[in-house]
């Protein structure tokens, strides 16, 4: 057999119709502001209850954030289609993985939701709405469907400090339905640690494994440790992992989880990892370029990212279409979509101090809610007995008239549409 061969990846540009390609403004920080000296009041401090400046914040809320698993639902739709089993899940690890490719080089924090707050979208044939169910702790929860698939779960992050380092947790707990089989597939996203937060330039690395349980034969592990690999300022962006029936490993997973991932025999990756890990190294400081061991099997490969990448948030062309209201879209959405904040918009538009206002107005309207126990609420979600959140149906039918308000100006802020909403209590905040 012969040797790795540096591979160079043709990423393909995928623009929803009509989509913008790029934000209204190039955003930059104030010079003259620390993120060190924001964090530095806040030690030993629960993070996710500390308001940042508009500054530090990228022109998205967590709920979109959440969103852009969807682009590669192709994987899923690959996956139903398998009629082996091993391969249903070298494509569900690849879907697994390629959820958390956006997450390269953001920096940035996004918007914390409200309480209630949702984002919807329907693209490439599946449906996807994020709920933020509870505030303290931040709780959002999610789920998407297509013909062939639900995916569903609960994200509840944490962001703490340690040395000069940043450490989120997502505790994303996602859960993948095939409707055929009825086969499930589990998993949580992985941690990560921000480095140079008090001095230099600051980069992430991935921390932790992440495991793709299956009610059938085969589950999957990911690995973003070192194990060899040059760690260049701009992060590691390795990652390797098996395919396990029980005990045994039966595929090696391996590639860059921000370009590619590739499946091949345990043995054989074995037998070449040596020189596949300097050739990686080699390869890494190339644009889209990689290593491929002989005989392999490519099983993703990253869409193409904008020209403008670095100078805004790095967002990829799917981010950027996000916040969009396309014509006709306004009258549909609900009045709790993410797209409706004004904050996120000044900000987009490079007007910070406008950004500012707004975000302080929403959490002081937020808070007055809170105080009166109104709109707390879940409208699409429902906590189970074992502490689970559900998706309840019914969002689809449009049917908005008992929903918040939460990002109208004027006197009905703190009020719903209906007063039968408003009334109600809950122990989910």
């Amino acid at each position: 057999m012969g040797s790795p061969r540096i591979q160079n990846f043709k990423r393909q540009t995928v623009l929803h119709k009509g989509q913008r390609t790029r934000l209204p403004a190039t955003y930059v920080a104030p010079e003259d502001v620390s993120i060190w000296d924001i964090i530095r009041p806040n030690l030993g401090k629960d993070f996710s209850r500390f308001t940042v400046p508009v500054f530090m914040n990228e022109p998205l809320s967590f709920l979109q954030r959440l969103s852009e698993n969807v682009q590669y639902n192709y994987l899923l739709e690959k996956a139903a289609k398998c009629e082996d089993e091993l391969q249903r899940m070298e494509y569900v690890a690849a879907f697994a993985l390629a959820t958390v490719s956006a997450n390269h080089k953001r920096m940035s924090k996004p918007f914390n939701p409200l309480l209630l707050e949702t984002f919807e979208l329907e693209r490439n044939g599946v449906r996807f709405l994020a709920e933020q169910v509870s505030h303290h702790p931040p709780i959002s929860a999610v789920y998407a469907e297509s013909d062939e698939f639900t995916v569903e779960g609960t994200v509840e992050p944490t962001l703490s400090f340690w040395m000069t380092k940043l450490i989120a947790n997502p505790h994303a707990h996602l859960k993948l339905t095939f409707k055929k089989t009825g086969e499930t597939y589990s998993w949580c996203a992985p941690k990560c640690a921000i480095y140079n937060v008090i001095m230099g330039k600051m980069y992430m690395n991935f921390t932790s494994h992440m495991k793709i349980e299956s009610s059938g034969t085969y589950d999957a592990v990911f690995s973003f440790d070192n194990k060899g690999y040059y760690n260049h300022k701009g992060g590691d962006v390795h990652v390797e992992g098996h395919v396990f029936e029980g005990k045994n490993k039966i595929k090696a997973l391996y590639g860059n989880w921000t370009l590619f991932l590739a499946s091949c025999d345990q043995d054989d990756f074995k037998h070449h990892r040596k020189e596949y890990v300097q050739m990686f190294n080699e390869s890494v400081l190339e644009k889209d370029q990689g290593p491929v061991i002989p005989g392999s099997k490519i099983l993703w490969t990253a869409n193409q990212i904008p020209k403008l990448f670095e100078d805004q948030f790095h967002f990829t062309n799917f981010t950027l279409s996000l916040n969009e209201i396309y014509p006709g879209m306004s009258d549909k959405l609900a009045p709790t979509d993410s797209r409706r904040r004004k904050d996120m918009k000044a900000l987009e538009d490079g007007k910070n101090d406008e950004a500012e206002e707004f975000k302080h107005k929403y959490e002081e309207e937020q808070r007055e809610r809170r105080a009166n126990k109104t709109g707390n609420v879940p409208m699409w979600f429902a906590k189970d007995d074992d502490g689970h959140w559900s998706y309840k149906g019914d969002y689809w039918a449009r049917e908005f008239s008992n929903c918040l308000d939460l990002f109208e100006s004027g006197d009905n802020n703190n009020s719903t549409r209906s007063n039968s909403s408003s009334s109600s209590t809950s122990s989910a905040d």
